[in-house]
């Protein structure tokens, strides 16, 4: 049943023609970071590496920035530094800005996400809304943001969303909902479909002309090729750790230059677009002190997400690579 982190308020929705439009922008190199989580540590590592490219690439950061970050001067520092660049919502910045108290924590879980683990979403939300970190022109600044983008890398459209191709939101492009089945990822997660095929993911780039679709918000990254013509990039999260026994965030890099990076964890290039995902190697040990000042033992976050900061997830980089390595 519906309820507080599972429902999907109408604002979520859009369609794959929406990112049809013109591009926002066109650069030669762009960086995709979802899930910062209030990590600032893994922000200053984002930027670190970014400028470290030359040219530098921009950046679009897609939703979930916040979360974690419930105190004022983290808040503060992640609003100063994603603004600085390009970002869309998410559900968390969609949350904060909204008086609708049932929404909770705007996840939209799918049922076959633990109850407890929605509560506790919720719980983490809540505080970050009734804290003094949300200022009215923070609040102003996010819900003025866009919910998706497409932009032009080297001239191939790349499709930026947080959820899904048809919602803010969605899980459909979750590592354990797409097809061809992984059944380590849905005996893990627990996964009940329906299951989204190659052709609907397919239909959605082409609706939307773009030749990748780049989200994050379900929380395992992968990389995936689809009919032999397009690409989802979903990079977990930047501000957590994605892989088992892994301390790094990860983000998505896309470039017109056809050369894997040194620090390239897995990719592939596919029509001349060459999409990487890069280790967001932040301080680790600061920001598990800082999450453990925050969110000590017995608090909402800590249930949710302590064990994941500590050791990683269950997934294996190769796990992730659902492409051919070219």
């Amino acid at each position: 049943m519906a309820g507080p982190g599972r429902s999907c308020p109408l604002a979520y929705r859009y369609r794959p023609e929406d990112l049809a439009g013109p591009p926002a922008f066109d650069t030669t190199t762009l960086y995709v970071v979802g899930g910062l989580y209030g990590n600032t540590h893994a922000l200053d590592a984002v930027l670190a590496r970014a400028a470290a490219e030359h040219p530098p690439p921009e950046i679009v950061f897609n939703g979930d920035f916040h979360y974690l970050d419930a105190a004022p001067e983290p808040f503060a520092a992640v609003e100063a530094g994603v603004h600085a660049h390009r970002a869309t919502l998410g559900n968390v910045e969609y949350a904060l800005t909204t008086g609708d108290d049932a929404l909770g924590c705007g996840c939209d879980y799918p049922a076959y996400v633990a109850d407890p683990v929605v509560t506790n979403s919720n719980l983490v939300l809540a505080r970050l809304r009734a804290g003094a970190a949300v200022t009215d022109a923070a609040r102003a600044r996010l819900a003025a943001l866009p919910r998706h983008l497409t932009a032009t890398v080297g001239g191939h459209r790349v499709g930026i969303v947080h959820g899904d191709a048809e919602s803010l939101a969605g899980w459909r492009l979750a590592l354990e909902a797409v097809d061809p089945p992984d059944a380590q990822a849905r005996a893990r997660t627990g996964f009940s479909g329906p299951a989204t095929t190659s052709a609907t993911v397919a239909d959605w780039c082409r609706r939307a002309d773009v030749v990748a679709l780049c989200c994050t918000h379900t929380g395992l990254p992968y990389l995936q090729e689809h009919a032999a013509r397009y690409l989802v990039a979903n990079n977990g999260c930047a501000g957590l750790p994605n892989f088992t026994g892994a301390r790094s965030g990860l983000l998505t890099r896309l470039s017109a230059d056809p050369r894997p990076p040194a620090d390239s964890l897995y990719g592939t290039t596919l029509d001349g677009l060459r999409v990487d995902a890069l280790p967001v190697r932040y301080d680790h040990e600061r920001w598990r002190e800082e999450f453990l000042s925050r969110w000590p033992a017995g608090s909402p976050a800590h249930a949710n997400y302590a064990d994941r900061i500590d050791e990683g997830t269950w997934l294996t980089v190769d796990h992730a690579v659902r492409v051919p390595r070219r």
